[in-house]
């Protein structure tokens, strides 16, 4: 074979040109698949949907290429066992294997499947309402280790924690910190003054993306959060450990991050509604 032939066919499909004589049927297949590029990895799955008649989607957040989205071939037939290993919450390791068009996975091994959340509505619903947040703010194959650990350490705390609410809440804002989009929380937007010596409610203005002190926002429209729910949201923006917090201030810093993200991201968040009336429904009895 000539070197400048050679340099021109260099990519995969003009590789398995150069064999396609010698290969037919099951052999060519096979053949292109061992030329791919192929990983091992480890993730979380946030999403799934289907593609076709057997066929599904996932988004798999890795900690080391970021959010994939990945085919996975046969996983609704009865037969097929990974189906239900890619299913959202499960922390799975796998091979991905990178094709001409699409990536696929290959052969999945349950890590963990966070059992405990999937037996209590509220529990399930805030785990599943992380993975969902994550995968509409996060760009794919972009690799972001920390939010990766974050939603981790999120999940296993959401399994014995006394106040969800607030571990949502950690990591909401432990994710806008770390992604760069969360606004100062140590002074106030419009007059400076210092939001932790305040002893009154600090009002969030999502559409201009500041805190005010409770002075600069009377009248304006926003998310109040108390004196004490503003030192503990200090802490998290910090990446201090979790805290407590009382329940209605942990309810706000939820509310509050997700408003925000919805204006700042642009990004709206389908579980919001349906938490909110959760906690009424709580609240009525």
């Amino acid at each position: 074979m000539e070197a400048g032939k050679w340099k021109k066919d260099s990519s995969i499909r003009g590789i398995f040109a150069e064999f396609r004589p010698f290969c037919t049927g099951k052999a060519r297949r096979y053949n292109l698949v061992l030329m791919a590029r192929e990983v091992l990895t480890e993730g979380i799955v946030l999403r799934r949907w289907y593609a076709g008649e057997y066929d599904k989607w996932v988004s798999l957040l890795t900690p080391e290429y970021g959010k994939l989205r990945v085919r996975v071939r046969g996983a609704r037939k009865p037969t097929s066992k990974m189906g239900m290993l890619t299913e959202p919450l499960n922390r799975i390791r796998t091979r991905v294997i990178e094709g001409r068009a699409q990536k696929l996975l290959a052969q999945p091994h349950l890590v963990y499947s966070y059992v405990p959340q999937r037996t209590e509505l509220e529990r399930l619903s805030l785990a599943l309402a992380l993975c969902e947040t994550l995968d509409r703010w996060l760009p794919d194959e972009h690799a972001e280790p920390e939010v990766y650990q974050v939603l981790q350490t999120a999940l296993t705390a959401l399994e014995t924690a006394q106040m969800p609410e607030l571990i949502a809440a950690w990591a909401l804002w432990r994710w806008l910190a770390l992604l760069g989009y969360c606004p100062d929380t140590e002074r106030c937007g419009q007059c400076g003054a210092m939001l932790s010596e305040q002893q009154e409610k600090a009002l969030l203005v999502p559409a201009e993306g500041v805190f005010l002190c409770a002075r600069c926002g009377q009248g304006r429209e926003g998310v109040a959060l108390s004196a004490a729910a503003m030192r503990v949201l200090q802490q998290m923006v910090r990446g201090e450990p979790m805290t407590t917090a009382r329940p209605e201030d942990a309810q706000s810093l939820v509310r509050a991050a997700l408003h925000y993200a919805e204006s700042v991201l642009e990004s709206p968040v389908r579980w919001l509604e349906f938490w909110e009336r959760l906690n009424a429904l709580r609240a009525s009895g």
